[in-house]
């Protein structure tokens, strides 16, 4: 993959570790190996469904609190007992191994509410 990179693809990240914007076999492999989560646009997407809404927000305090962790923060849509997750790397203009990892991480939170 980094064999046909130009320097001009790598970018510096606030803790001085190189981000690379994904290419769409790329990215196209890292949703083959998610659960779920689909490609719309510049964006990766999943929906989670609670039982209550308690337990939805519940769901995002935790991931709220991963994303402050890792500096990465999904747009959030909550609508009663459905909570829609977006992840792009907008500093990067693009998709980054930073959104996949974020999304296996969400989607670990998520198993304790199943």
């Amino acid at each position: 993959m980094y064999d046909r990179m130009l320097l001009s693809d790598f970018s510096n990240d606030k803790k001085g570790v190189f981000v690379v914007v994904l290419t769409q076999a790329d990215i196209d492999m890292n949703l083959k190996d998610s659960d779920g989560w689909s490609q719309s646009g510049s964006w990766i997407e999943k929906e989670y469904r609670f039982s209550s809404y308690p337990k939805a927000i519940q769901f995002i305090r935790e991931i709220a609190d991963t994303a402050e962790d890792r500096q990465h923060h999904p747009y959030t849509i909550i609508d009663h007992t459905t909570v829609i997750l977006k992840l792009s790397t907008l500093d990067e203009g693009g998709l980054t191994q930073k959104d996949f990892e974020s999304a296996h991480a969400y989607d670990r939170i998520f198993a304790k509410y199943t």
